[in-house]
């Protein structure tokens, strides 16, 4: 096709007019002939669209004709508004025309006032063949290498001459009908960002199960999750499924379940290992909650860096007026510690219930009230963490406590100096509450168990600099995600759409998302419609 025939072409001598001032005379119905023929082009006039983009224009009727079929080409504009055709869209038109020609448009208050021309050409009079192109952008989008085939924001793509929304099931299918005629053997599809919201068009990739070992479909719209059942033909070793709006129906626990009971023979989910061996995969760091994390961070750092100060008179603070510590050690033979262990610093003040002869005794070695902790602390010997060696597991997490253990590794510190002679291993539990929002609280219950350090913590031990914990800095799975959505839309008031599209931008980087969000602001240059209320009211 040239581009322009389109746009110089004049209406069909039988062309029929339809307007929202004509509709009430039945126009539609007296020419149903029309919107039935596949023969016939019909001519879409989007007005008062100036200054919205093709894509915008059209993702907009897309989104008010769903689940009907329309695939709209030849895209130009003149002096009565945009312009596109399409042909075999029946009840897609009738949808229209019962919405009186009128097509909400999500990024401003004001709406598109649609008019049609029925048959204004014939498919004789009018061809096109999109898929020359289709087939030099899928080309581009081809690794050879590594096999992959890159289809996120299609639509968006700059070499297509026409609007090809994945969104669309039968474009969808014909795009992926085409990529398996180009290439027979591919092993990865990206489709990222494309709208999606049914599956079925992947049964076009039948012939080429053996080989597809990965199929990425974040951030789509897949809200029915009985669209899962067609991942069932594949035998996918790897899948991406988060950000799509049914994976906040559900929890993490159900997520994983539904996935795998739906999809055997998975190992990857959304980036994350999901058996070993075929045995479960243990994360190092687990927290029950991801928006715990950067407290949990906050209080572990704070604890740590006073901990091995050479004052721990701060610690009191740390702790609420009517805590409780109590402590216990094991001596652990054939270690190369073993001979240079002092174990009985700990063990002179163990609460060991095994080794108690005397149970009247078993409170004397439990320490209550933050001065009485203080006191016992500041006897311990002088200390220095490794914080590469921790691991954290937040068990539980509300409003107001937070649950959580950490292992690792120490030394002791003779004159203010850490030796290699007494090396360390622990695990402690600490029951904090929380007192306010701004981050306030207390240590409410502490348990030490301390061991002289085993062969291969020495050997792994004190080679890196390392925050703390390994938190990460941005969710790993769905369930994270929605968090930090939620958080962002807290903040900053945006709607949903809006708010993915800064969190894309960082990689879901809670704080770089901010302060993107808070420079973009100050220029004014975020757009007053996506605010879910008055842009002052921020």
């Amino acid at each position: 096709m040239k581009i322009g025939k389109a746009a110089n072409m004049m209406p069909n001598s039988g062309a029929v007019y339809v307007t929202a001032s004509n509709l009430p005379t039945g126009i539609i119905y007296k020419n149903k002939a029309l919107l039935s023929s596949q023969n016939y082009w019909h001519k879409f006039i989007v007005c008062n669209a100036a200054s919205t983009s093709r894509n915008d224009i059209l993702d907009a009727i897309m989104e008010q004709v769903y689940p009907m079929d329309l695939i709209p080409v030849s895209f130009w504009r003149d002096n009565h508004g945009a312009n596109f055709l399409a042909r075999n869209c029946e009840h897609a038109i009738e949808k229209l025309c019962k919405d009186n020609l009128v097509v909400a448009n999500p990024k401003t208050n004001k709406k598109f006032q649609l008019n049609l021309v029925l048959k204004f050409a014939t498919t004789k009079e009018f061809t096109i063949d999109i898929k020359k192109n289709i087939l030099v952008v899928l080309t581009k989008r081809f690794n050879t290498l590594t096999k992959v085939l890159n289809l996120v924001k299609f639509h968006e793509e700059q070499d297509l001459l026409e609007y090809c929304p994945l969104s669309q099931p039968k474009i969808m299918f014909f795009v992926l009908h085409l990529a398996k005629s180009l290439f027979p053997h591919p092993e990865v599809y990206l489709l990222q960002n494309n709208g999606i919201k049914i599956l079925n068009p992947l049964e076009s990739l039948l012939t080429q199960v053996p080989y597809i070992k990965s199929i990425d479909l974040r951030y789509n719209n897949i809200s029915n999750i009985d669209n899962l059942h067609y991942l069932n033909i594949f035998k996918l070793t790897e899948l991406y499924l988060d950000g799509n709006p049914f994976c906040e129906k559900l929890s993490v626990d159900e997520y994983v379940k539904l996935i795998t009971n739906t999809v055997k023979g998975l190992r990857k989910l959304d980036g994350q290992l999901l058996k070993l061996d075929n045995l479960p995969v243990a994360k190092r760091n687990y927290f029950c909650n991801f928006q715990v994390a950067p407290l949990v961070n906050q209080f572990l750092e704070h604890f740590y860096h006073v901990y091995d100060s050479n004052n721990r008179e701060g610690l009191k603070e740390l702790y609420h007026k009517d805590a409780m510590l109590s402590l216990n050690s094991t001596y652990y033979p054939n270690q190369v510690t073993s001979i240079s262990a002092r174990i009985h610093t700990y063990s002179q003040i163990s609460r060991n219930l095994q080794k108690l002869a005397n149970f009247s005794m078993m409170h004397n070695n439990l320490y209550l009230g933050n001065q009485q902790i203080a006191n016992i602390l500041l006897n311990l010997p002088a200390t220095q963490h490794d914080p590469y060696s921790f691991t954290v597991d937040v068990m539980s997490y509300t409003n107001s406590s937070i649950i959580l253990s950490i292992s690792g590794v120490f030394k002791e510190c003779i004159d203010g100096i850490s030796t290699d002679e007494r090396i360390y291993g622990f695990f402690r539990t600490f029951v904090i509450e929380i007192i306010n929002r701004d981050g306030l609280c207390y240590i409410v219950n502490d348990q030490i168990h301390v061991y002289n350090a085993l062969s291969w913590q020495v050997r792994d031990s004190f080679k890196y600099k390392q925050p703390l914990i390994e938190t990460p800095s941005v969710p790993q799975n769905p369930e994270e995600r929605k968090h930090v959505l939620k958080a962002i839309k807290l903040i900053t008031n945006m709607n949903t759409q809006w708010c993915i599209k800064y969190l894309e931008e960082c990689d879901y980087d809670l704080k770089n998302t901010l302060i993107r969000f808070v420079e973009l602001f100050n220029q004014e240059k975020i757009p007053d419609h996506v605010f879910e209320q008055p842009k002052n009211g921020v």
